[in-house]
């Protein structure tokens, strides 16, 4: 058995004597009644009376609910109002003022109220002093407060702080009878003046436990962040365990609420570092952790107000993925397939903020594409349907025999029928889900029928509601329930700063003592007045206040174990940070060494000899295998990296597509594409641009540019308002204009093919070419055009593995002698310019000679060196070379969803990292 996180001395006497005993919180105050049973034990009693021990607020809660069961004349009848119906009522109440400031959200300033009034009535702060004190946002408050008071009294309820007056009243009357003596255990914030009176009222005699005396050594550990930081403490923890496995250890963290998830993952990794691989079991953490996780970032019910918000749209395409991924509805195993595809269906949609209707069809499409036996989608997609129907049943509203639309809030029902009403819809969607639940879900599960219980009980506060509203209450009820999975008692205690007062540790880490955080800063109450809030010594009001409170806490911490350690991360970001200065930043380190890694990241570091399997050689194409339709993608792809070419081309591997707002530069370029393509439809020749007027011309080209964009619109319409059309147009036209300019500086030509499709073999493979444009010169030469919205090279062509193929594809396809081929370089940004090659000057204007690409210097010897190499990358991808070799960077930065299946990134070493070539075997 674990000795006690308690030191019985101070207390044995007054314990024996049965002397009330208050502590600031639970947890302090069940290990004091667990010391006095232990102690009880060694002393050789089989019964023992349960000793007067309570946490400060149960005490009052006691007090408060003794005067209902007597019967108190003024509190008969009357109800605590909860804090969710609290927020609810100051929701309405700020809602509806017409005075209050623009741009005051109810929702937003709700807890800001709820809070003022909890300060206010527990320091007892007169009214005039409030009015009087020419703080506006006090005044408003004030204002709010007088209605709040009514529609508490309207439905027989109080606040916490007017049932403890009564509590007051009833000790001063005697209707609560006195008590001899209080001891105050772990206290180190003032406590509030309407306490104060209380307990003042209640006990002749009242005193603070004595503080022990400081005896812990003392050492102070700086880490480079806060990460380093929190494994540090872990190490230290794992090592004083290692030597001494019967000795009790608090690791203290300040903001452990606000990063408990992060704290105990670190701590797993150094714990139970397996704990992350896919056949380890779901488990507790391997330390007991006080600050448990809100109930509504649990797995469990996370889906669930995911599920129930389902019908909030639009929302974030990545909601509807996490959606699709969770398991905690349907029949997740049965359904990977469906929900799979109606992923990809989604994200090719290119909607970044999808509706539900828009994943209700997607799951449609992604079902009927299921063979017979693959019931499992088809059933989802029902369940879509049936739960849709069941939100929009609740739209409506019949009146007078009719049924009319109601409010864009929807029907307004009880908080106990919504409850009833959630719950219907979950069950439509199988939440959750069809595998057993393990013993921590269960809990969960738990959890959330308490809180619907307490959900439908708002009620007795509330009037009735939307399903927006009623969601929202449900929500903020989860976030506001913390979740802690039941656990056994661990001598490794993770502790905030109040939970830990009181405690004895044999040693202690406290973290996240740096000179930001400890002592704490003032933190003021924006609806009070800053100069009555230090008067009455509220809490975060005053710095001097704050600096006894951590001087208090230290010495305290000091006193309650052996050895003490003190730590700070000291960068955060770029900012650098200090000890605290409360500290002697002269002590010693507890580490003879500086090891922070994980166990898991020292396994994966060691070097182990690992079986080396030739992955170079794919099997070779076979003639009934399809041949892959990647035209002349397909040997671009080759040339920069064989293994990517298959597992593109070969394997289908492809990114999921990411929608964004507005247009992407696939979107941008075919705009370009399609409006030059109407305008040589109609402008067919060098002549009738030159003979054109410019106004002729700008007209001719606000039609081409019209009907791309009409275009586009059909499957974009969502996102081409009438604003953004008139930009994209505008652009177009300026960026058309000043390539057409350049184009009426080329010698005569005509227009002979616009998208021309073109076949070609290589290798026993087909390509499927489609040119951008052809031109005819006055000889009778072809001029080849590839237009490139983004930055253009001539120089792509050259070398034994090109990094751009298509215009080479093009020239050996066509059949008609050439007389000069490049890239139409459309890009406002990178420039207006043609980048080619030509045999002689003056065929496009900037056209560089043949040489520029390779030494010949005729098109026949230049076509018969290209369809060499490519022949050559051809045969190569035909007889399934894939060696994970990377011939160009631009294999490394365009083709990143390959990174998981190339491992270059494994393998790349420090060649990358010093600028040689990106090349690897």
């Amino acid at each position: 058995m674990l000795k006690p996180l308690f030191d019985l001395d101070p207390l044995r006497e007054p314990l024996t004597a049965g002397t009330a005993i208050l502590t600031p919180n639970r947890r302090l105050a069940r290990q004091i009644v667990s010391a006095w049973g232990q102690h009880c034990t060694e002393q050789g009693q089989r019964v023992w009376r349960q000793p007067p021990v309570q946490a400060l607020d149960d005490w009052l809660d006691e007090r408060w609910r003794e005067l209902q069961d007597r019967a108190h004349p003024d509190c008969a009848g009357y109800r605590l109002v909860t804090a969710e119906a609290e927020h609810l009522l100051w929701q309405k109440l700020i809602d509806a003022d017409d005075q209050k400031p623009p741009l005051i959200d109810g929702a937003a300033f709700a807890r800001l109220a709820r809070t003022a009034l909890h300060a206010v009535e527990h320091w007892r702060v007169a009214t005039p002093e409030l009015a009087g004190s020419g703080h506006e946002p006090c005044a408003h408050w004030l204002r709010w407060r007088k209605l709040f008071y009514q529609a508490l009294a309207a439905k027989n309820l109080l606040t916490t702080g007017q049932a403890h007056m009564q509590v007051l009243e009833a000790f001063k009357q005697g209707f609560l009878a006195r008590r001899p003596r209080l001891l105050l255990v772990a206290f180190s914030n003032r406590l509030p003046t309407l306490t104060q009176n209380i307990i003042s009222e209640a006990f002749e005699k009242h005193d603070q436990a004595p503080d022990g005396k400081a005896k812990a050594r003392l050492f102070v550990h700086r880490a480079s962040n806060d990460d380093e930081e929190i494994i540090a403490a872990a190490h230290w923890a794992r090592r004083q365990m290692a030597a001494e496995p019967d000795t009790r250890i608090g690791l203290i963290f300040p903001n452990l609420g606000n990063q408990r998830e992060r704290i105990e993952r670190m701590l797993r990794e150094v714990f139970s570092p397996a704990y992350t691989l896919p056949d380890s079991p779901h488990s507790v953490p391997p330390v007991n952790i006080s600050a448990g996780q809100s109930l509504a970032k649990t797995p469990l019910v996370n889906a669930a107000l995911k599920l129930l918000a389902l019908q909030r749209s639009p929302q974030p395409l990545s909601y509807y993925c996490e959606l699709l991924n969770n398991p905690f509805w349907g029949d997740a195993d049965n359904e990977q397939i469906a929900r799979a595809q109606c992923q990809l269906l989604l994200r090719r949609g290119s909607r970044p903020l999808p509706n539900s209707g828009d994943l209700r069809a997607a799951m449609a499409r992604a079902a009927e594409a299921l063979p017979e036996d693959e019931a499992g989608g088809r059933r989802l997609s029902k369940a879509l349907q049936a739960f849709a129907q069941r939100c929009r049943a609740t739209a409506v509203t019949p009146r007078n025999g009719y049924t009319q639309a109601s409010s864009h809030r929807g029907e307004r029902r009880s908080f106990g029928a919504w409850a009833e009403e959630f719950s219907t819809r979950l069950e439509i969607l199988g939440w959750p889900g069809s595998r057993v639940l393990d013993s921590i879900e269960y809990q969960q599960r738990q959890s959330w029928l308490e809180v619907l219980d307490e959900f439908a009980a708002l009620d007795r506060a509330a009037d009735p509601v939307d399903d927006a509203t009623a969601l929202g209450a449900l929500s903020r009820l989860c976030r506001d329930r913390i979740f802690q999975p039941e656990s056994d008692d661990s001598a490794i205690q993770v502790l905030g700063v109040l939970e830990a007062g009181g405690l004895h540790f044999d040693k202690i880490w406290l973290a996240e003592m740096h000179d930001a955080q400890w002592p704490q800063p003032p933190d003021y109450h924006p609806l009070l007045p800053v100069a009555l809030q230090r008067r009455y010594q509220m809490p975060r009001s005053s710095a001097d206040e704050e600096l006894r409170i951590a001087g208090k806490l230290i010495q305290d911490f000091q006193s309650h174990c052996r050895e003490l350690v003190f730590s700070h991360g000291r960068h955060d970001g770029d900012t650098e940070r200090q000890i605290s200065r409360l500290i002697d930043a002269n002590l010693a380190s507890p580490f003879s060494d500086e090891t922070t890694s994980t166990p898991f990241e020292a396994i994966n570091s060691r070097q182990t000899d690992l079986e080396k399997i030739p992955v170079h050689q794919a099997p070779a194409l076979l003639e009934e295998e399809l041949p892959p339709s990647g035209g002349s993608a397909l040997l671009r792809d080759q040339a920069s990296c064989p293994f990517n070419a298959f597992a593109i081309w070969r394997l289908g591997a492809e990114p999921l597509p990411e929608p964004g707002f507005g247009l992407n530069a696939m979107e941008r370029g075919n705009l370009v594409h399609r409006a030059l393509e109407l305008f040589w439809a109609e402008c067919r020749d060098f002549e009738t641009l030159v003979g054109q007027s410019s106004r002729t011309r700008q007209a001719l080209l606000r039609r081409c540019i019209d009907g791309a964009i009409k275009n586009l619109q059909r499957r974009r319409q969502e996102r081409l308002g009438s604003r953004f059309v008139g930009l994209e147009s505008q652009r177009l036209q300026d960026l058309l204009t000043a390539w057409l300019e350049l184009e009426s500086r080329r010698a005569p030509f005509t227009v002979v093919a616009r998208e021309e499709k073109l076949e070609l073999r290589l290798a026993d493979l087909p390509f499927a070419l489609r040119v951008d444009r052809i031109d005819r010169l006055d000889d009778g030469a072809a001029v080849l055009i590839d237009y490139k919205t983004g930055l253009a090279n001539i120089r792509s062509l050259r070398g034994e593995r090109p990094e751009e193929v298509q215009l080479m594809l093009y020239a050996l396809a066509i059949d008609a002698p050439l007389g000069a081929l490049g890239f139409a370089q459309l890009s406002a940004g990178k420039g207006i310019v043609f980048k080619g090659i030509s045999e002689r000057d003056n065929v496009i204007p900037g056209a560089s000679g043949l040489d520029a690409v390779a030494e010949q210097t005729s098109w026949p010897e230049l076509l018969a060196l290209w369809r060499q190499r490519l022949d050559r990358l051809a045969r190569e991808f035909h007889d399934g070379a894939a060696e994970a070799r990377f011939h160009t960077r631009a294999a490394l930065r365009y083709q990143n969803h390959l990174l998981p299946l190339n491992r270059v990134l494994d393998t790349l070493g420090a060649a990358e990292e010093d600028g040689d070539d990106a090349q690897t075997g």
